[in-house]
């Protein structure tokens, strides 16, 4: 396997000609440190810019290590090059927990929402815990790989790579489907992907993994337990079952001591559908926090439970009286049907 990821295959798109690899961040000014730290949460902005060669993997890594950084978004601007290095690079990229992008480097570090990210660099680019893709001046490109130069690949070896692919995009998150889409583009060519496209592949995902819908138990009791991760945040949503009639909890994962900071200071507290809001609350009245979740508990009315299941989106959403709110959003879409059956299990026996 080493033998083969190491040949010179490549995904390069041969019309651009670009130097190795170099990584960069904004300097360390009073204003980049300030907008680093109030706008992005501390993130920093790594800048991936050039041919993916061989070694870029390790540069990145020390890269890291020498800038001491431990949040990051990879902003890449590639044509692509080695599809090993790519490869590589992702796994980095995850390993770190760090998100992906597409952008290139501006005046004094700042960001460009603009670039590409072809062939090779898509594979790198799926290594990102979050990835971020909108389209417009940033493009994601995917194709065929191909030997590069006189190595040759045969039949039983290009079988051998294109199931290393399938698994290493299997195993970041991404549809299979995406080599699929890929071999339809020549290697002389290349397939850009729109936004809704990379979405529905899992290429992107935009700050959002898909919400997993599961039944627990507690003791003989079940539950249905509704979790979506995304880069604000962690939101859960508990339905439960009691004498035929349903319990919700909704919750905002936070840290113990914000949980507990956010339920004192709680002037009203509700969920928010797409039609507006919805079983809303005062102070403190119906809210718990226990550990590091913030809860809301509510018992429904059919009507709310019937806006529920209407809903693609609920928001659980606090407020304290000033000009902002603080909550997270979970997209039920993907659970609407299991919360349906779950429900009319529940009030069947009425």
């Amino acid at each position: 396997m080493s033998r083969l990821l190491t040949l010179a295959l490549a995904l390069v798109v041969p019309a651009y000609a670009a130097e190795p690899m170099q990584f960069k961040i904004a300097p360390n000014t009073p204003k980049n440190n300030l907008f680093r730290a109030a706008l992005r949460g501390g993130q920093y902005e790594i800048f991936a810019f050039g041919e993916i060669d061989r070694g870029a993997s390790e540069r990145f890594q020390k890269f890291v290590t020498a800038n001491a950084i431990n949040d990051a978004i990879v902003l890449f601007d590639s044509p692509g090059g080695s599809l090993s290095e790519g490869l590589r690079l992702g796994k980095a990229i995850r390993s770190m927990r760090f998100d992906t992008g597409v952008g290139s480097y501006g005046q004094n570090g700042g960001r460009l929402y603009q670039g590409m990210c072809a062939s090779s660099c898509a594979y790198a680019f799926a290594g990102g815990e979050y990835r971020f893709y909108y389209g417009g001046k940033e493009r994601l490109g995917i194709h065929q790989f191909y030997s590069s130069g006189t190595n040759q690949v045969d039949i039983g070896e290009t079988q051998i790579v294109s199931s290393v692919i399938v698994d290493y995009l299997q195993s970041m998150g991404v549809d299979p489907q995406a080599f699929v889409v890929a071999s339809t583009a020549r290697g002389d060519s290349m397939f850009w992907l729109t936004e809704g496209q990379a979405i529905s592949l899992g290429l992107s995902n935009n700050g959002a993994n898909p919400t997993v819908a599961e039944i627990k138990m507690v003791g003989a009791t079940p539950y249905l337990k509704l979790e979506q991760r995304s880069s604000n945040g962690t939101a859960r949503l508990l339905f439960g079952c009691e004498d035929n009639s349903i319990i919700l909890l909704a919750g905002i994962v936070t840290t113990q001591d914000l949980s507990r900071e956010k339920q004192f200071g709680l002037a009203r507290n509700y969920l928010e559908t797409d039609s507006g809001e919805l079983l809303v609350a005062k102070a403190r009245s119906g809210t718990s926090a226990v550990d590091s979740v913030l809860w809301l508990q509510r018992l429904p009315s059919n009507s709310d439970l019937l806006n529920l299941l209407k809903t693609n989106t609920i928001g659980i959403w606090t407020e304290n009286g000033g000009p902002t709110r603080w909550g997270i959003t979970i997209d039920v879409r993907p659970a609407r049907q299991k919360m349906a059956y779950f429900i009319k299990n529940c009030l069947q026996g009425r």
